[in-house]
């Protein structure tokens, strides 16, 4: 019935129509059909990803998000490291420094100037020499010139021909304190002896001889 309906409004029933053939198929389909939902085109499934550009999205979006992790991850970990060999670093130079001044004692105590022209047993020998003569001015000289010999071929002082008392007194104190109090005295003897106008005897120079052997006793506690 609805066919002829259709047919009929056109007039011509073999001249062009403007039905929509889809319509008119529907249509017919529902007359013949017990399930009318049969009749309509089937619907295309929803795209899961749309057009695309949503999964793209969220795919870039958690890349950046884990490239943001990782590089505060860096960072925190540069700065630790940095704190660490900060830290490090100025504990190795405190302990460089100390280092460098425990070698500058023992290069003070090692490398000394020593006078080879004459060794300490040849001014003793000298010494004793002078003593039986009763010089013994000249004996106290020699005595004090081979007991800084002796310290020098110790390492602890210079042995320069010419150098004063002072300088050697001060040297000695600083390096083997111990030993100063007994040389500042034996200084004194050569001092008054050799600078001054005192009567110098046997007294002065058996005192000097035991100075001698105490400063020389020192100096040996210290080397061990």
């Amino acid at each position: 019935m609805i066919v002829a309906r259709l047919l009929a409004s056109t007039g011509d029933p073999l001249g062009p129509v403007d039905q929509d053939p889809d319509a008119v198929r529907e249509e017919a389909c529902k007359l013949v059909s017990s399930n009318p939902s049969v009749c309509s085109p089937p619907k295309p499934p929803p795209s899961k990803s749309g057009d695309g550009s949503g999964f793209d999205l969220s795919f870039v979006s958690m890349l950046l998000w884990v490239l943001l992790v990782v590089a505060v991850l860096a960072l925190l970990y540069l700065l630790v490291r940095w704190v660490a060999t900060a830290r490090g670093g100025g504990r190795r130079r405190r302990d460089e420094v100390s280092d460098e001044a425990a070698d500058d004692d023992i290069v003070e105590r090692d490398a000394v100037a020593i006078d080879r022209s004459r060794e300490p047993t040849n001014w003793r020998s000298d010494a004793d020499e002078h003593r039986r003569a009763g010089r013994y001015r000249d004996a106290l000289r020699c005595r004090y010139r081979a007991l800084v010999g002796e310290l020098a071929r110790r390492g602890l002082i210079d042995e320069i021909p010419g150098r004063t008392t002072g300088e050697e007194r001060a040297q000695l104190r600083r390096v083997t304190p111990s030993a100063s109090e007994q040389f500042d005295s034996a200084a004194d003897l050569f001092d008054a002896a050799w600078y001054g106008d005192d009567e110098v005897g046997a007294a002065d120079d058996d005192r000097f001889q035991w100075l001698e052997q105490r400063v020389l006793a020192a100096t040996a506690e210290v080397r061990r």
